[in-house]
């Protein structure tokens, strides 16, 4: 009959965190010069997200212009997020209550981007207006990425 192990020793109880116990330090949010620089960085690869989905929804596909420039727009929105969270405002938490807040303020952007780029193609290329749009909704973004998203 082979030997049995010793019995364990009884489990020690690890007492409940008190509720005086110090919480975790925040992360700070990044002064607004270098988050201003890495916005730009995030929104400069958002803009190689937005001419590329416009190219190829309006020139290849043959989409309308308004359309197309509102899907590429949000296309930028949703890779301006991940770059936004990760990288400008490193948090490196990804949050669903941010990306709703993102998309909201990202939205109201997409309206002036869209009602600028659609007045400029009448004047300049279509890829200089959605261009002209991208820079004209994209203060209005960081003033809400820094102020209300990302506040702390």
């Amino acid at each position: 009959m082979p030997a049995q192990p010793p019995p364990r020793p009884p489990r020690e109880e690890t007492p409940p965190p008190e509720d005086d116990a110090p919480a975790a330090e925040p992360r700070a949010k990044p002064h607004v010069v270098p988050a201003f620089l890495r916005f730009g960085v995030v929104g400069a690869v958002g803009t190689l997200v937005n001419l590329g989905v416009l190219h190829l929804l309006h020139t290849e596909l043959g989409l309308g212009f308004t359309r197309s420039s509102a899907i590429a727009t949000e296309a930028a929105i949703l890779s301006n997020y991940l770059g936004n969270e990760l990288f400008t405002f490193h948090l490196r938490e990804l949050s669903w209550r941010r990306v709703l807040q993102y998309n909201a303020a990202a939205l109201v952007s997409l309206g002036v981007t869209v009602a600028v780029a659609t007045a400029a193609k009448e004047v300049v290329h279509p890829l200089l207006a959605q261009l002209a749009g991208i820079a004209a909704g994209s203060s209005l973004n960081f003033l809400a990425n820094f102020g209300w998203i990302w506040r702390r």
